[in-house]
């Protein structure tokens, strides 16, 4: 389920500058990637939002200038907060979409990964987490990119009731559990591992439905900082990575990207294509959006 992060650690956000393609493309995109580094020669580099990442960001401009929406929304949330998650308020509301990658962004981390939607006539896609569905509709169309008329068998989990139903409209597959749904060519899972009870027993789950040929794309915040909305000391049965909370921001992006890609491995998983990105969300009054840093990553099942 994809949690809004950007409210339950505002310590977490930033505010974004005027000057995209400037420091902050640095900042978004790039990663110190030395000859030392193992993970090197997966790495996939984009240097700067490309233009549908501009619109979105133009587009979330426009919106956080809308008062008598914000306002609205401030004074639905008061009375709402007393029976329904802040997830799910968001999805009555229609507020707090987000974005990752671009379909053509997406596209390319695919292909570098060694998936190619030309090889299948209908692809089963898993969304882990889906939210709005407006990240799924982008993967959906990366994976059209190659092949138009490849069909697409689409999936999706969702914890929040109010997203569940906007995901139905958009002629998802709710499943209430992923052991309904089995050799899949094509799963994702988006910032969903920090926000989830159990992110170790989650990636087994994804590697018993991934098809042996598969691939599946996961989308990671660092630094990690662990949040479950759904039960009251906010804390998972176990942690992601085993250096949190106690070492929490001790590491650079890359050392703990590296730590993740472990973990991966250590579940069954290979390493096949990865990227450092922006994880945006719509804003409010007092700014345009919001960002966090994700580590963005294709793995395929080791046989």
């Amino acid at each position: 389920m994809i949690q809004n992060c950007f409210e339950t650690h505002p310590n977490r956000c930033s505010l974004t500058s005027n000057h995209i393609r400037g420091v902050l493309s640095f900042y978004w995109y790039t990663v110190n990637t030395d000859p030392q580094f193992a993970y090197r020669t997966t790495f996939v580099p984009f240097e700067q939002p490309d233009d549908v990442t501009l619109e979105w960001l133009e587009h979330a401009k426009n919106s956080s200038t809308n008062i008598y929406k914000h306002i609205w929304h401030a004074l639905a949330r008061q009375f709402l907060q007393f029976f329904m998650t802040q997830t799910d308020i968001n999805g009555f509301l229609k507020r707090g979409s987000m974005f990752i990658l671009s379909e053509h962004q997406f596209a390319i981390l695919l292909k570098e990964g060694g998936f190619d939607s030309q090889r299948y006539d209908m692809v089963r896609f898993v969304d882990i987490g889906a939210g709005d569905g407006e990240i799924s509709a982008v993967l959906l169309k990366a994976l059209r990119l190659s092949n138009p008329d490849v069909i697409i068998d689409a999936y999706a989990t969702e914890a929040s009731w109010t997203m569940r139903e906007r995901l139905k409209k958009m002629n998802f597959k709710v499943l209430e559990r992923l052991d309904e749904v089995s050799n899949a060519q094509f799963v994702s899972c988006l910032n969903v591992l920090d926000r989830c009870i159990d992110p170790i027993q989650l990636l087994e789950d994804i590697h018993t439905i991934l098809a042996p040929n598969g691939r599946c794309v996961i989308a990671l915040v660092l630094p990690y900082m662990h949040y479950v909305e759904s039960n009251s000391s906010h804390m998972p049965i176990r942690p992601l990575m085993n250096h949190w909370p106690g070492k929490a921001k001790q590491y650079s992006f890359e050392s703990e990207a590296a730590i993740f890609f472990r973990v991966l491995e250590n579940v069954g998983f290979r390493i096949e294509s990865w990227t450092k990105a922006p994880y945006l969300c719509e804003g409010d009054l007092r700014q345009s959006y919001y960002w966090l840093i994700d580590l963005v990553v294709v793995v395929s099942k080791i046989s």
